[in-house]
């Protein structure tokens, strides 16, 4: 099952990379992970958004980001997990995109979940009855 509908997520990429550079938020899943990286990054600072593609379903759309002009690293990081400056000319489509994008996720992922449920339930998931490798 598709996460994202292509062309207008590869649309909406392009016309993101047209508005290069433009500033975001790290959002609370990017600092989470940034935290254990062991590369912590603030979520009051500004990132500058250098570049921006389109991954496909697997990382949907990807910004590189860097803090300032000084920074060495550059973090890239889905669209879904930053927070666009509500005065981006972009700002509505983003949003709707990212409500979108988590929403098929979810929904993903919660087949994922009720499959194995429903396996289990039925008995087709086969239990252990010894220790492990016997």
């Amino acid at each position: 099952m598709p996460i994202d509908d292509y062309a207008s997520a590869t649309q909406l990429s392009n016309q993101l990379e047209a508005s290069v550079p433009f500033t975001v938020r790290p959002g609370k899943p990017l600092l989470k992970v940034m935290k254990e990286k062991g590369t912590p990054i603030s979520a009051e600072r500004a990132y500058v958004v250098e570049k921006v593609m389109y991954s496909g379903d697997e990382g949907g759309i990807l910004c590189m980001l860097q803090g300032n002009a000084t920074d060495e690293e550059v973090v890239g990081a889905s669209l879904t997990h930053l927070i666009i400056d509500p005065a981006h000319p972009l700002a509505a489509e983003v949003k709707a995109y990212q409500q979108q994008r988590t929403h098929q996720l979810k929904l993903q992922d919660e087949r994922g979940f009720a499959a194995l449920a429903r396996q289990a339930k039925a008995g087709k998931l086969r239990k252990r009855k010894r220790g492990f490798g016997q």
